[in-house]
């Protein structure tokens, strides 16, 4: 997104970025080399069984996610009123200070 329509701010946005994944993509490269040489030093027994942890530990965090909530939902206030689809019934006095909650449809006559 370029705040302003010049080119000098788009060429040095353009490095900018470029620089950020360049630097991204090496950490990652240097993250995912010494994974893999920790990982290699274990022998076939060694790896079925580091494996078989990580797969434990997840499904028993994906179970207990299931039964206890992490993130709770905040709950609406009170005062919430619902919109209504539609054009109002009638125009409302400039007194009146609440919000009209009916419509055409649903005001009996």
């Amino acid at each position: 997104m370029n705040l302003s329509n010049s080119k000098t701010s788009a060429q040095l946005s353009d490095k900018v970025a470029a620089s950020l994944a360049k630097q991204i993509i090496t950490f990652q490269t240097r993250f995912s080399t010494c994974l893999n040489k920790w990982f290699n030093a274990y022998t076939v027994r060694q790896k079925k069984r580091i494996a078989i942890a990580v797969g434990m530990l997840t499904s028993i965090i994906l179970v207990s996610s299931s039964f206890c909530s992490f993130y709770t939902i905040p709950k609406l206030s009170q005062n919430y009123t619902s919109a209504h689809i539609g054009q109002a019934s009638e125009f409302p006095d400039p007194q009146f200070i609440k919000r009209q909650l009916t419509d055409s449809l649903t005001k009996k006559k």
